[in-house]
């Protein structure tokens, strides 16, 4: 209902203003959002709030390290090179 008018009103705005925003954060946003709106502040689950904070903030470092591990892999892989057996060398003497 209202949490998805705002989050849409939210991304359309900033779209048109040419800010990279993300529909996730506004999506959560809006939701806090509508619940502070009715006048009770314990309407929102601020602990759902500071679960779903941590997890934007801890998202960065994860995707780095995975990236890095991967990058890792790669690199380190077995490359194909003259006398290192990936070859067969009797083909390459003749």
């Amino acid at each position: 209902g209202m949490c998805d008018l705002g989050a849409m009103f939210t991304v359309l705005v900033f779209s048109k203003l040419g800010v990279p925003v993300s529909t996730t954060h506004c999506k959560c946003g809006s939701t806090a959002a509508v619940g502070c709106s009715g006048g009770d502040v314990r309407a929102v689950n601020w602990k759902m709030v500071a679960i779903i904070f941590f997890g934007w903030i801890i998202t960065l470092p994860c995707a780095g390290f995975m990236s890095g591990c991967l990058f890792y892999l790669i690199a380190s892989a077995p490359q194909p090179m003259k006398g290192n057996g990936f070859f067969d060398d009797s083909s390459l003497t003749r």
